[in-house]
């Protein structure tokens, strides 16, 4: 038996009423893969915290992302910490706890001699 004044549209409609919208999802992760070719700038990783460390000619930005400093190869790698004296992480290290993180490494291409002497010319 239905109530008069209500249908069944108009209760189902209430109850949606105060949904809000979903946020949108943050594209983090590893951009570049291993082995490939970078500019300078481009970002390697996004990422929320230091799940991966910055290595040779890599910079951490303020939102913890990891750059390209120069043109290169990208490498990967898992490697020992040595941490510096300041670093929380000192101690224990020092205790012979051994720790491994993961580094992103920018490995520049070399430079050929495309020059010539002004004395040769």
């Amino acid at each position: 038996m239905q109530r008069q004044g209500f249908s069944q549209t108009q209760v189902c409609w209430k109850s949606k009423k105060n949904k809000r919208t979903a946020t949108a999802t943050k594209a983090r992760g590893i951009k570049k893969d291993d082995g490939s070719f970078v500019h300078s700038g481009e970002v390697l990783v996004t990422q929320l915290g230091l799940s991966y460390y910055p290595g040779e000619n890599v910079e951490l930005t303020r939102n913890n992302s990891l750059c390209a400093m120069c043109d290169g190869k990208v490498i990967f790698s898992s490697e020992k910490l040595s941490p510096y004296p300041d670093s929380p992480l000192y101690q224990p290290v020092k205790n012979g706890v051994v720790i491994h993180k993961n580094f992103v490494h920018v490995l520049p291409i070399p430079t050929h001699g495309k020059f010539r002497l002004v004395s040769e010319i």
